[in-house]
């Protein structure tokens, strides 16, 4: 025992020098943080491989599947973020055999202003079978409207296709549209006498 003791009385005398150093040197001057730069945008919930469906009444109204699913809720304007794209299928009251469809390889929605965004190779299909593509989508829930400024194709379930290289404003069933700088092509039955 009186060997331990020793022992432990030398060892505290050779390593006090180096403990008074390293105990000097983690107490010196800390760095200086900027909280300015700091990120304080984080996600409230976040949804891996989600599947959401949603009802009205025992109806499905929407049924949307996105690999990653990011909601800001504490902050002044709450969004949720598909940053790794979304699929969302829609129906209406009236069909519900026939629903529209939405892809995109990214996707951003603010419920309370009520606008929805969707970007990246953007393929809407409505319940009538007409085709939209475009790599941008703005969706303006309160007024029923879609638009874009980038260039967007219609394809309708009769093989006809629109071209607008500027862009369109739309109803969001597609059964009203106003396409700027277009082109296209419409088929049509000639008769023969």
């Amino acid at each position: 025992m009186n060997l331990f003791i020793f022992i432990q009385r030398k060892l505290k005398k050779r390593f006090l020098p180096f403990l008074i150093l390293l105990i000097y040197m983690a107490c010196g001057q800390s760095e200086e943080v900027d909280l300015s730069q700091k990120k304080k945008n984080f996600p409230s919930r976040t949804l891996i491989n989600a599947h959401v469906i949603y009802k009205d009444s025992g109806k499905i109204v929407l049924d949307l599947k996105s690999p990653l699913i990011e909601e800001y809720a504490m902050i002044d304007s709450p969004y949720t973020k598909f940053p790794t794209g979304v699929q969302l299928y829609f129906y209406s009251k009236n069909n519900i055999d026939s629903p529209g469809f939405l892809r995109a390889n990214w996707g951003m929605m603010s419920e309370i202003k009520g606008l929805y965004e969707g970007r990246g190779d953007v393929v809407v299909i409505s319940e009538k079978g007409d085709t939209l593509k475009t790599q941008q989508l703005f969706w303006n829930k309160n007024s029923r409207k879609i638009y874009t400024r980038d260039t967007v194709f219609i394809i309708s379930k009769d093989g006809d296709s629109l071209r607008a290289n500027n862009g369109l404003e739309a109803k969001d069933d597609l059964s009203e549209y106003m396409l700027f700088n277009n082109s296209g092509i419409k088929f049509y039955e000639e008769e023969i006498n």
